[in-house]
């Protein structure tokens, strides 16, 4: 009993209507069996009390709240609890409200059912969300979770696994071994090329599974690197793949559940260009060094990301333009330098292509 209460989830469900959260806590801890701990606030100053003594699994809002609605609330928790997973559920649902919780860092947006049987998606999506259903591997959609982020949560904490991708038309796997991208296969494709297809790919599905040595290692760069590059290739918006050339799933892979998203799906793959790394900086939302590759003065580079945020901020403020995340600089030569700003990390790196090389 005791190591079954010590893996119970929190979960904080915020909501102004103190009849809903007493039927929400009631119902969601039965279905539960006990695993979920469902907690309550009827406004932003009771949440904000239980944030700072206990870690929430997952934090549910409102949106039609007064004073703070759902929205504001989850910007603040952006800040003031950087890493924090949000869900919305509202009975107030509009294609705006949905746009901007998303855009805000909300993990799920969901609409309040009108009959109790509707619980029981909501409560599927909510547990999925958290992690709290024990099985082999974890099944999503695109159109909600990015595979650049579950990539990031993989590498991070030096996990080993196996990223399967299919979307209806492409598909493939990425292996991820001890927190290195070691090798991907898209169709016949195989290496840092795959890779950049599979993530450029719109909707879809993907499952991460348990890893399985690959049948070759192909990839040998910085994971950070590879992710800042693919999103490279993602802006520049490279020409989509006629049909008769789009890869097809790898055999093995087997086809996965989910549901394709709004967008067309397609692959992009990116042009032949060798890259040379010269400098990579990975730092916490704190400032702790993460990772450092011939860095040639932290500091400054830790200075440099820390005024980008607070021009981020101003200019945020002067426009409603969202938040900023990223800045590319690029020089003569070939040479380029990428900042990447988000509350729970930073990142700086400095590269030059093959092409600078033989100037």
């Amino acid at each position: 009993m005791p190591s079954a209460i010590a893996n119970r989830k929190r979960f904080l469900f915020v909501d102004d209507d103190p009849q809903f959260l007493a039927g929400i806590r009631q119902l969601f801890t039965e279905k539960s069996h006990g695993r979920w701990e469902v907690l309550t606030a009827e406004n932003h100053a009771q949440a904000l009390a239980l944030l700072s003594k206990q870690r929430m699994e997952l934090v549910v809002l409102d949106i039609g709240m007064p004073v703070m609605d759902g929205i504001q609330f989850l910007q603040l928790l952006g800040r003031t609890h950087p890493g924090q997973a949000v869900a919305m559920l509202t009975g107030r649902s509009s294609e705006e409200r949905r746009r901007l919780s998303l855009a805000s860092g909300a993990v799920l947006y969901l609409e309040k059912p009108l009959s109790a049987d509707g619980f029981e998606a909501v409560f599927a999506a909510l547990d999925s969300v958290a992690g709290t259903q024990p099985q082999a591997g974890f099944q999503g959609m695109m159109r909600r979770i990015g595979l650049q982020d579950v990539l990031q949560m993989e590498c991070l904490a030096r996990k080993s696994s196996v990223l399967e991708i299919f979307t209806g038309q492409a598909g493939g796997r990425i292996f991820i071994c001890d927190g290195s991208i070691v090798h991907a296969e898209c169709g016949t494709v195989r290496g840092e090329g795959a890779l950049y297809s599979l993530l450029g790919l719109r909707g879809g599905a993907f499952n991460l599974a348990p890893f399985v040595e690959p049948p070759q290692r192909s990839i040998e760069g910085q994971w950070e690197f590879l992710l800042m590059e693919a999103a490279r290739i993602n802006d520049e918006a490279a020409p989509t793949l006629p049909p008769q050339q789009t890869p097809s799933p790898a055999p093995e892979s087997p086809a996965l559940s989910g549901e394709v998203g709004p967008e067309a799906s397609d692959t992009r793959v990116p042009p032949p260009s060798p890259v040379r790394i010269d400098e990579i900086l990975l730092t916490s939302g704190a400032g702790e060094v993460l990772f450092d590759s011939k860095c040639q003065s932290p500091d400054n580079r830790m200075q440099l990301l820390t005024q980008l945020e607070e021009m981020g901020r101003q200019l945020s403020a002067l426009a409603p333009i969202g938040r900023f995340e990223r800045l590319e600089i690029r020089a003569a030569a070939g040479e380029r330098a990428v900042c990447l700003v988000r509350p729970d990390r930073r990142l700086f790196v400095r590269s030059a292509t093959a092409v600078a090389e033989l100037v």
